[in-house]
Formats: C-alpha cells, sequence, structure tokens
C-alpha cells in the first residue's frame, strides 16, 4: 500500500470541503479498490492536508498525474492556491 501526502494552500476551505465529495466519488470510480481511503484535515496554521491512501504505487503515481485535469474533479482542484509539499511513502505497517 501507498500513502499519498498533499499539503497545500486554499482559498477557501469550505467550498473545498463542499467539493471533497464529488472527488472522492471520482476516484472511486476512476481506480475502484485500488482507491482504499482518504482524509482531509485542516493544520492550526489554516493550511490543508490532505491524505490518501492507496492500494499500490502505481495507481497512486498515476492518479496524482490524471486527476487535476479531470473535470469531475475541477471544482476541488480549482480551490487550491498553493501545493507546498507531495509526497509518496510505501506503508509498513498499519493497524
Amino acid at each position: 500500500m501507498t500513502l499519498e501526502y498533499v499539503h497545500f494552500e486554499t482559498r477557501d476551505s469550505d467550498a473545498l470541503t463542499a467539493s471533497r465529495d464529488r472527488l472522492v466519488r471520482r476516484l472511486r470510480e476512476r481506480y475502484g479498490d485500488a482507491f482504499v481511503s482518504a482524509r482531509l484535515v485542516r493544520y492550526d496554521d489554516g493550511s490543508i492536508g490532505d491524505v490518501i491512501l492507496w492500494g499500490s504505487r502505481e495507481t497512486a503515481e498515476r492518479a496524482a498525474k490524471e486527476m487535476p485535469s479531470d473535470e469531475a474533479a475541477a471544482e476541488f482542484f480549482g480551490q487550491i492556491t498553493t501545493v507546498h509539499d507531495m509526497r509518496h511513502a510505501e506503508v509498513l505497517h498499519s493497524a
């Protein structure tokens, strides 16, 4: 499994959150069981973290390339102003 971590800024966290369900539906539709879960968080400084668990690194990397230009995800990605960091990591243990 692969963990995807993205740290970014948004101009409107309410609009970002409102568009999140549509993005998650699209991830499930497009990647099936390879999309495991997603968590959207707000840090104390107001920045946003997105943590997605994928079944494989290949799928995580493919989604990172494909989703920003996917019409169904445009509303979500349109709320992102600055991306500070994006990483993928192999999951060694989960409980």
